[in-house]
């Protein structure tokens, strides 16, 4: 729309990430859809320097304890998966709000459902191309997630009659195989 082209709209971004470097000001802008809705319009612009206030705003906002689970949805996840695959600040901001969201053990379930996610943390893991911040970055995400998921696995329930056995076994299973 009008508003988004405007050269201030630029500036009023930079502005609204700036109040969020401020830590306690993030609980309550988290909770504003209208505001969230506009940083993922601002994430998604044409204009890179919009992009980038978007993302660090994502990013300080995702460092909030109290915030980490209303940006844990898909719309905001694949966002960030896209724009992880770019490079320079976007990159960065992209990924480090990624791991701030992987802290928080009720975010593994939207993290790993939400396409494209642990995908791309795997790739910028690898990738010789990315800065090294960004790789460690992303594998303390996935080294995150994976403790989250084990604890997960741990924690569940084993039925009346079935051994206890720790995990993993590393068994494989099969059905009707023949010997």
């Amino acid at each position: 729309s009008r508003e988004f082209d405007n050269p201030i709209h630029t500036k009023c971004i930079e502005i609204l990430c700036n109040l969020t470097r401020l830590g306690a000001n993030n609980a309550e802008l988290a909770r504003n859809d209208g505001l969230i809705d506009t940083l993922v319009r601002c994430g998604k612009s044409k204009v890179l320097e919009d992009r980038i206030w978007a993302l660090r705003t994502f990013q300080n906002i995702s460092a909030d304890a109290s915030s980490k689970i209303i940006l844990a949805n898909s719309r905001i996840l694949t966002l960030l998966s896209i724009c992880a695959m770019r490079k320079d600040d976007e990159q960065a901001a992209a990924v480090a709000s990624i791991y701030n969201l992987s802290t928080e053990p009720g975010a593994v379930v939207p993290l790993t459902n939400t396409r494209n996610v642990v995908a791309t943390l795997v790739h910028l893991a690898h990738d010789t191309a990315s800065l090294p911040e960004i790789r460690h970055l992303a594998c303390d995400a996935l080294a995150t997630i994976g403790l989250w998921l084990q604890t997960l696995a741990g924690s569940g329930t084993v039925p009346a009659g079935v051994q206890k056995v720790l995990l993993p076994t590393h068994k494989t299973t099969g059905w009707q195989r023949w010997t």
